[in-house]
């Protein structure tokens, strides 16, 4: 039997989509792994923690990233009054706060339990949804990580 350039193009094609998985594969390259994330059976539902990655721990803490899904119809501008009021409230230190027509972000540091942790908040609005992602590592060693939180944080995208 002779296969046509055709057959072969869409024998290709059919393999590279059967490869490329499911859409809500997880895949780290770095640790050899990859996961199907649990898929909810109503993603149009409230608010919710979507995922959080963690760096190796040091000196007993693990800096991560963790983004969340709030469904809500403030605008960006009700949503920094708030912010500033709760930084305000909990002696919260702000470093930048920068407001955009569909973000906000903001690096801040404070003290909790005798350590300072130092933050960087990007919060997207995304139709009725906010998605704050939050990068959080101890302000001691934020330098060092900076770089691979705030890379992290910044390559977030939400699907139109």
């Amino acid at each position: 039997m002779r296969l046509s350039m055709l057959s072969l193009i869409v024998i290709a094609l059919a393999a590279e989509a059967a490869a490329a998985g499911p859409e809500n594969r997880f895949v780290s390259g770095d640790y050899g792994i990859s996961i199907e994330a649990p898929a909810s059976k109503n993603p149009t539902a409230g608010n919710s923690q979507i995922a959080a990655f963690f760096l190796p721990p040091s000196d007993n803490f693990s800096a991560s990233v963790n983004i969340m899904r709030q469904q809500s119809s403030e605008s960006l501008e009700a949503f920094d009054k708030t912010q500033m009021a709760q930084f305000k409230q909990f002696k919260i230190t702000v470093l930048n706060r920068t407001l955009m027509a569909n973000e906000a972000r903001y690096e801040y540091k404070g003290d909790i339990q005798g350590r300072t942790f130092h933050y960087y908040l990007r919060a997207v609005r995304a139709g009725r949804y906010l998605y704050p992602v939050l990068a959080t590592g101890l302000e001691s060693q934020w330098e060092q990580q900076k770089p691979l939180l705030m890379k992290s944080v910044e390559s977030f995208t939400v699907k139109p």
